[in-house]
Order: C-alpha cells, then structure tokens, then sequence
C-alpha cells in the first residue's frame, strides 16, 4: 500500500508539471503589415529567423513540421492566383521532381492549397487586405500531413484594420 501511494504521488506531481508548462494559443504580431496571427502554444521558435524581421519561423515534431509567417506589402499589385503561382514555382524548384496539387481554391481575399513533391508535402494559406498581405506555409514530410493539416486549421489570422 505504500509503494502504490508512493507511485501515485509520483504520477501526480508528473502529470502536475506536465499541466503547468501546457500552453494555451500564443500569438505573433507584426505591427508593420497590421496582422496578428494565432497559433498553438506547443510549437516553438525556429534558429532560422528572417533577416528583417518580418516574419517568424516556428517547428513542431521536433522541426521536421515547419511554419513560416510573413507579411509584405502588395507593391506589385499581384492577384492570390500570381502570388499562389510564384509560391508553386519556388516548392518545384526546391524539389526538382514533379509536383502534385492537392488542393487549390482562391477568391479576391487569398488562396489555401496543399502540394506534395517527393517525400515532402506544404500548406499554404494567404490572406489580403488593403494592399498587404499574409502567407502562412507550413512544410513537412508527407508522412506527417494529418498532423501540417491539424496544425493548418489551428492557425487564425486577424488584420488590425
């Protein structure tokens, strides 16, 4: 009776510090662009951030899921459709083999799609707005996209306008 009482104090106080460091949605904000982005607390900051500091890398499953938020100004006056377009090149470039779409849809306010090349798959998500917008692409292997997808619809964007 002692050592179970034992063995359950030991469980408990895990299981307390295991509560305590659990973290609810964490937010990144980027005041020159106007955007606020909320994302899930269990993830952390990447060694490779953006040179301006625009922008935030974050990984999950120790880094082999990562998520990049950036924001820019729409100088170039692009549509989703140009933007998503210039988003697919540079994920065929990187892979040098062919490209499958799994998903694409876009509207006048952004596009969401999903492209798998060789062993990797991304998700990207942007968002526009009064000639700025927001890029989310969340990158992994595909055998980790239930988990990109889970992670990709726990992300809420909000423009500050």
């Amino acid at each position: 009776m002692k050592n179970l009482k034992i063995t359950l104090s030991f469980l408990f106080a895990i299981l307390g510090v295991q509560f305590a460091f659990a973290q609810g949605p964490l937010e990144y904000c980027n005041n020159r662009f106007g955007f606020c982005v909320e994302y899930p607390g269990d993830l952390h900051l990447a060694q490779d951030r953006p040179i301006n500091g625009d922008g935030i890398t974050l990984e999950a499953e120790n880094g082999t899921i990562q998520l990049v938020i950036a924001g820019s100004h729409n100088v170039m006056d692009w549509t989703p459709e140009k933007i998503y377009s210039f988003e697919k090149e540079a994920f065929q470039d990187k892979h040098q083999v062919g490209t499958k779409e799994l998903k694409y849809e876009a509207d006048a306010g952004g596009f969401q799609a999903i492209l798998a090349a060789g062993a990797d798959v991304e998700a990207i998500r942007m968002w526009a707005r009064n000639g700025v917008y927001v890029l989310i692409s969340i990158t992994g292997p595909q055998a980790k996209t239930r988990q990109i997808e889970a992670l990709w619809n726990q992300i809420n964007v909000k423009f500050n306008t």
